[in-house]
């Protein structure tokens, strides 16, 4: 699996890069260059905590008793306020700290008082204080070129002072399912069809590694149709996912199709589920081509589809996540493939996640995929692994 993940990377084109401006739709895109702070953070001192600022040389001994000559707000000048020796002034959470303070002394260690506080609790030097620039300073990097940008990191983002950001485009998918037999949810099923539950699942994992849907078919077997279908796709979309129609049976005629009009570079790994996986071009678009199986399209998809999405906006980090756990029970797998059971994770303290399988493995059952929380990843070598023994899992 390792090698065709890497023939796969090695043949895929980057995007280009577009400016976005700094919200909240951000979150999933990757940067395409360093970002860099324009600004300070804070940009001067302030205060952590509403209370009171002082010189902490005034405030020696305690209970002590300082006039209060003015208030700092939020907003206010930096410069508004300056506080002589005996003196102090109340400042609120974010405010600028008055000229000539160098503490602050939290309302909870005072009485609050308004023309003049009583101070119960000495403040060291720089309680409560943020010095200018401690977060940031100019020119320090926030993020670096091939991030993925979280919900978490916008914040600083926001801060660093730039209007715009240059991410990758997202990757445009047709997305095409295949099979006389298949029909979209809600609709009236006659004798030998079913519902397309592929297809809606691909959507979500799509759009989830940063792709949008340019295009959404499900076509039957006609060859001629499905070859006009293909490079019709292939002229308005950079990748073209189809599901079913790359295995070996009599109708499916999509793998033929890439043979004929493009490259067709992978075919089959030695995997369980979505070993008729395949990989390659079409008229100018990145193919990728699913197993017809629910379980083994989402499956192949998680393990290679994100990845080359990921990989085509610039990401450095392309490959799913993984942790160690320790199986609750014996696993049978076929020797010689690489195996991937949906599995669910229990949690121990002080001990290694337990895991247990969540229902049939077959790869046309979709209630044990909806109920797992982690796909347990074996090695081709082996076919039977017993409790205790200890097992790389991918979270979903």
């Amino acid at each position: 699996m390792a090698r065709a993940r890497r023939e796969m990377l090695a043949h895929l084109p980057q995007l280009d890069a577009e400016a976005l401006l700094v919200d909240g739709h951000l979150a999933g895109r990757v940067l395409r260059a360093d970002v860099l702070a324009e600004v300070l953070l804070p940009p001067w001192d302030n205060s952590a905590m509403d209370g009171y600022a002082v010189r902490a040389s005034d405030v020696r001994r305690v209970p002590c008793r300082l006039p209060v000559i003015g208030e700092m707000a939020a907003g206010m000048d930096p410069g508004a306020i300056s506080i002589e020796p005996g003196t102090c002034a109340k400042v609120m959470t974010g405010a600028p700290l008055p000229r000539g303070a160098d503490a602050v002394a939290p309302y909870e260690w005072t009485d609050r008082g308004e023309t003049e506080v009583l101070i119960l609790e000495r403040p060291e030097r720089g309680n409560a204080i943020r010095r200018a620039g401690e977060d940031l300073a100019s020119g320090n990097r926030i993020l670096p070129a091939g991030h993925r940008i979280r919900a978490t990191d916008i914040a600083p983002l926001a801060a660093s002072g730039g209007a715009s950001i240059s991410v990758s485009k997202r990757p445009r998918v047709a997305l095409i399912t295949t099979g006389d037999e298949i029909r979209p949810a809600g609709s009236r099923l006659g004798p030998g069809q079913i519902y397309d539950t592929a297809g809606p699942a691909l959507e979500a994992l799509i759009e989830a590694a940063g792709g949008t849907i340019e295009l959404r078919l499900r076509i039957g077997d006609d060859p001629v149709l499905v070859e006009q279908t293909l490079i019709e796709a292939a002229s308005a979309a950079d990748v073209v996912a189809t599901v079913g129609g790359v295995s070996v049976g009599d109708h499916d005629h999509v793998r033929a199709t890439v043979e004929r009009r493009g490259r067709l570079r992978l075919w089959r790994v030695a995997m369980r589920p979505g070993r008729p996986i395949a990989f390659g071009d079409l008229e100018g678009a990145v193919f990728l081509g699913l197993p017809g199986n629910p379980v083994s399209a989402a499956v192949t998809f998680i393990l290679f589809g994100a990845g080359c999405l990921l990989a085509m906006q610039g990401a450095t980090k392309t490959q799913p996540s993984t942790q160690f756990a320790e199986l609750l029970e014996a696993v049978d797998k076929p020797e010689g493939l690489e195996t991937f059971h949906r599995v669910l994770l229990r949690p121990r303290a002080g001990r290694l996640p337990g895991v247990r399988l969540s229902g049939s493995q077959s790869s046309g059952a979709t209630l044990s995929l909806a109920r797992a929380d982690a796909l347990l990843a074996l090695p081709a070598k082996g076919a039977r692994l017993e409790p205790g023994t200890v097992v790389e899992v991918i979270p979903l």
